[in-house]
């Protein structure tokens, strides 16, 4: 059985005739107003004159695209969602009851189209107005979505909810007129025209030139006048029986049915009778497909009343039929249901339910909960076990809130044993999932004393649920290890098991067992033929990937679970946007995971699954450290540690302690995250990657510890280099990121990438290899721009300083670290970074240093903040120093302008301060030289140059000053050229040292005398 399009737009057009001004005028509201209700009775052509304006203004770019959604039997706000979803073409995970119209808005929030809301007169209204209410309130922007609402009821005085919002909302009501006498000529010649045979032809063919069959049909359609459901009914009551059939057997199917199927069951007539009805516009055919439209199944079900048992029993051969055709059609199974509970059969639909696992999974929610509650309603007999099937449906799809409800509404019920028992064994899976132990604890309590014999399976592996929860590991693995011969047999009971048992080593980030496991429970689910596993075992088997590195592949896994099913199933709400974003954080791509899992997680409000929220929060709190938002990072985390501080949560302890740990790092409060660690790993919880931080953290000299998966050694490795880098141990720093780097590149993890290159650009710079740092430091700063990592742009913004000062390149140096700060966001202002910039000669501006200290440790390692008492220059080159340093470079000669002595290897000698001025100005000039006049001028100060009066003393002083400079150095200092100008040696290097910062009178070389 094929699935239905018949709430979509289908490709039929319609002609409009006598509309344009009409068109006009509805397509001015639309423009002007972002909801629109366009109202009028049954065939007044509402959907074809708002399908014609829509259309036509999206193709002229005044309003967005369009998109069409029939909302005809739409009882509820899910299958609101569901029909908006397939109308924007959107696939959109089951949601949790109380979040049906936060996700409405969600998906109309996502794309901007002109969304047509088509036969709402029936739909839940009050889910309505709540949309319009969030989407479009009053004094707003206007969003990106426009509505349009067709009905035929005006809906936006008719509902009080609806009619509150329409008061001071953005909207326009427009009734749609019936034609005008022209227009009504118009278009019967337009129909006349398309049937071949006029008005007249047709009477006379249909009466067979009987007088009286004349008289009759014209006193019928006058009797009718304009309502269109009076000619509605003598439309149906002239069909023949064989027409009729179809049409009653498409009214209770309610979606679109097979030529061929119908054949089957209507007989070998069918086809005569199909063309009866198409040309009555009773019946849509689309290829070999049959429907009854949308907005006529309405007013048929209110002319014909409900379907006889003899429609019913051919509809359940029919569906029977497709469904032994197809066993995993959804819409075959759901349909044999329903029409085996209309005739009376409720056990033998929930029998048929039970046995075609594969179909009922891939259901649409909707449709199940309707078929279950059909047959709930239907025979009090199996009411119960109808309502306990619908709630382990609504477990599996995590919608954890409808199931509970599901099961209150038995819990005032006398149930027997046995149901009572999967009462409150479902009862309690739904309070673990939620993250409610206390609660869940009471439920297997009851689920204890009145436990069958024989039956104490679910009852264990409910109790070592709970054990997990509070963080007894250890001991819910030796129960649910000791239930795997009773288990084996049950594929249901040995995937629970299974994918408890992974759950339990997720938890403990032990990712390659949790993985294991995790599979084995999706092959348990296999072995029974059920198409959509337990919403848990794609929730470990996802997370365990990311933690393995194995991201393209949690990708893959995402992608195939959301796409697993025909309908809308897959993933639960907001599992598969909050895994696209765990995937993009694993992936390095932070920017994007905080958009994409910020709005998500904060849509998760308490009501949802307690452990996946904190979990939820730990990846989040990780994003926003990597993101250097570390104030939102605390947020996260306690979030997070108020959810593992209530009782029967402490398995999350440990995960939120570390996570403060890495925060307090991050602030550079080192001893305060080391003691985190330690309390982390102090009880039974057992984390390698937890350990590995603890152990970079610690101040002892220890060995690392084992590491177990492949991912875990490479972290390991990245560790030990930050380790090593922290330590001085450079050359190890070096090599344990070269051990690292391979595996990160490989796996796609940017993040850790790029922490990599940071390691071995400082490591390289400060080992005095400038030529390797400098392609590493661009690799980070690369990845770090791209995808956000702040703290890493400003490190890596510091280590490039640093390589430019040992280069003696000032001006870079401050540039760096003046980039440094200004991309600095006010957490990240440390007082370090300060004292750095003003020891450059960079202005911090007025703002004002953070009280922490992110940046303290690499600053000082770097010596970016040390003491500046001098300064150094040769030729082109700078280096600021503290007293008694030494620049990192060999110089023949170093001029000390402060003590006013000449420096070479060992020995020192004193100049004169003229001697000093001159050989500072030779040093300054460098390969440009000096002339004669240049030295007078400025050594002398003398204002005008005479040589016979003024030459021979230049020269007199560039002789004693080489001969004084030969007591230190064995060649000359400074040679005269042939263009008579006077120049450092060819090969001298001399460095002139000054006191810094230096004062206004001791900045440039001063003249010694005017004489």
């Amino acid at each position: 059985m094929p699935g239905s399009d018949a709430f979509a737009w289908n490709g039929a057009g319609c002609e409009l005739i006598g509309r344009e001004r009409v068109a006009a005028q509805l397509a001015e509201l639309i423009r002007a107003h972002p909801v629109v209700a366009v109202v009028g009775p049954l065939g007044i052509g509402k959907t074809a004159l708002v399908r014609e304006v829509v259309e036509r203004e999206a193709a002229a770019g005044r309003v967005p695209p369009a998109a069409h959604a029939s909302l005809a039997g739409v009882e509820s706000a899910r299958g609101l969602l569901e029909r908006t979803g397939r109308a924007l073409r959107r696939r959109y995970p089951p949601v949790e009851s109380s979040r049906l119209v936060p996700a409405l808005c969600t998906l109309l929030g996502s794309a901007a189209c002109t969304l047509v809301w088509d036969d709402a007169e029936d739909a839940a209204l009050d889910a309505i107005a709540a949309v319009l209410e969030a989407t479009a309130p009053a004094g707003r922007a206007r969003p990106r979505c426009r509505i349009v609402i067709v009905s035929r009821e005006p809906v936006l005085s008719r509902q009080g909810a609806v009619r509150a919002w329409a008061e001071h909302g953005d909207a326009a009501s427009f009734e749609v007129p019936p034609l005008d006498a022209a227009a009504c000529r118009d278009l019967i010649a337009a129909l006349e025209h398309r049937r071949g045979r006029s008005l007249q032809d047709e009477a006379i063919r249909a009466s067979g030139g009987n007088p009286l069959a004349l008289q009759l049909a014209v006193l019928a359609g006058r009797a009718a006048g304009s309502d269109p459901m009076v000619g509605l009914g003598h439309a149906i009551g002239a069909l023949p029986s064989e027409a009729r059939k179809i049409l009653f057997v498409l009214l209770a199917a309610e979606t679109a049915l097979r030529d061929v199927d119908l054949a089957a069951v209507c007989g070998e007539r069918t086809e005569g009778g199909l063309l009866l009805l198409s040309r009555r516009a009773l019946v849509a055919r689309e290829g070999d497909r049959v429907s009854l439209p949308p907005p006529m199944i309405g007013p048929v079900r209110s002319l014909v009343g409900a379907p006889a048992p003899d429609i019913w029993e051919a509809l359940e051969y029919l569906a029977r039929r497709a469904l032994g055709a197809a066993p995993d059609d959804p819409e075959a199974l759901l349909l044999a249901c329903r029409a085996s509970a209309q005739r009376g059969h409720a056990p033998e639909a929930l029998a048929l339910l039970r046995g075609h696992v594969a179909a009922r999974a891939s259901a649409s929610p909707a449709a199940l909960e309707r078929a279950l509650g059909d047959i709930a309603r239907g025979e009090p007999a199996a009411a119960n076990d109808a309502l306990l099937a619908l709630a382990r449906e609504q477990l599996r799809w995590g919608d954890f809130e409808a199931a509970r409800r599901t099961l209150c509404g038995l819990a005032g019920r006398e149930l027997p044993a046995p149901l009572e028992y999967r009462r409150c064994i479902l009862g309690a899976e739904a309070l673990v999932r939620a993250g409610e132990p206390a609660n869940a604890t009471q439920e297997l309590e009851r689920a204890r004393s009145v436990k069958p014999a024989g039956a104490g399976i679910a009852l264990e592996e409910g109790l070592a649920d709970l054990a997990i929860l509070r963080g007894d590991l250890h001991g819910a693995r030796r129960t649910l290890l000791r239930l795997a011969r009773r288990t084996r047999s049950v594929p249901s009971l040995e995937g629970r098991r299974a994918v408890s048992l992974g759950f339990s080593y997720l938890l403990e980030e032990r990712h390659d067992r949790a993985l294991a496991w995790a599979r084995k429970a999706r092959e348990a689910y296999r072995r029974r033929g059920d198409a959509a596993v337990d919403i848990l075992v794609p929730i470990v088997e996802i997370a365990a990937l990311m933690g393995l590195d194995q991201i393209d592949r949690a990708s893959e896994v995402a992608a195939r679970e959301t796409r697993s099913s025909r309908d809308d199933r897959g993933l639960a709400e907001g599992t598969a946007i909050l895994f696209r974003a765990g995937i993009l954080f694993r992936r390095g791509e932070m920017k994007e995971a905080m958009r994409i899992g910020e709005p998500a997680f904060r849509a998760l409000d308490r009501r949802a699954d307690r452990i996946f929220r904190a979990r939820v929060g730990h990846y989040l709190a990780r994003c926003a450290i990597g993101l250097g938002q570390l104030e939102r990072a605390e947020e996260f985390t306690r979030i997070a540690a108020g959810i593992a501080a209530e009782p029967g949560l402490g398995v999350l302890r440990p995960m939120c302690e570390m996570d403060f740990a890495l925060l307090c790092e991050a602030r550079g409060e080192r001893a305060e995250a080391a003691e985190r660690s330690r309390r982390a790993l102090s009880g039974a919880w057992r984390s390698p990657l937890a350990r590995i931080e603890a152990w970079a953290l610690d101040a002892q000299d220890a060995p690392p510890p084992p590491s177990g998966f492949r991912a875990a050694h490479a972290y390991a490795w990245l560790r030990s280099a930050e380790r090593a880098l922290e330590r001085g141990d450079l050359a190890q720093a070096e090599t344990a990121a070269a051990r690292a780097e391979p595996w990160y590149r490989r796996a796609g993890a940017l993040y850790e990438l790029a922490r990599v290159q940071l390691v071995r650009s400082e490591a390289c710079a400060r080992l005095g290899r400038p030529e390797d740092a400098l392609p590493a430091i661009a690799t980070c700063t690369s990845l770090a721009e791209r995808n956000g990592y702040l703290p890493l742009l400003i490190q890596a913004h510091l280590v490039r300083a640093f390589v430019a000062e040992r280069a003696g390149d000032v001006q870079t140096c401050a540039a760096e670290l003046g980039s440094a700060w200004t991309r600095a966001a006010s957490e990240l202002r440390d007082e370090a970074l300060r004292r750095a910039c003003a020891r450059a000669g960079v202005s911090a501006g007025p703002s004002t240093a953070g009280a922490i200290r992110p940046l303290a440790a690499r600053i000082s390692r770097l010596g970016l903040d040390r003491p500046a008492r001098c300064i150094t220059r040769q030729g082109g080159r700078t280096w600021i120093l503290d007293a008694g340093e030494e620049p990192p470079a060999h110089f023949d000669l170093t001029l000390a302008l402060d003590p006013g002595r000449v420096r070479a290897d060992q020995t020192e000698l004193p100049l004169s301060p003229q001697q000093r001025q001159i050989l500072e100005h030779l040093a300054c000039a460098g390969a440009a030289g000096m002339s004669v006049e240049d030295l007078y001028r400025e050594v002398w100060g003398g204002t005008e140059y005479h040589p016979l009066r003024h030459r021979n003393s230049v020269y007199v002083a560039l002789a004693r000053l080489r001969e004084s400079l030969g007591a230190v150095l064995a060649r000359d200092a400074f040679i005269d050229g042939p263009d008579g100008r006077y120049r450092i040696a060819p090969g001298v290097r001399l460095a002139v040292r000054r006191s810094w910062p230096p004062g206004e009178a001791e900045s440039e070389p001063r003249a010694v005398s005017a004489k």
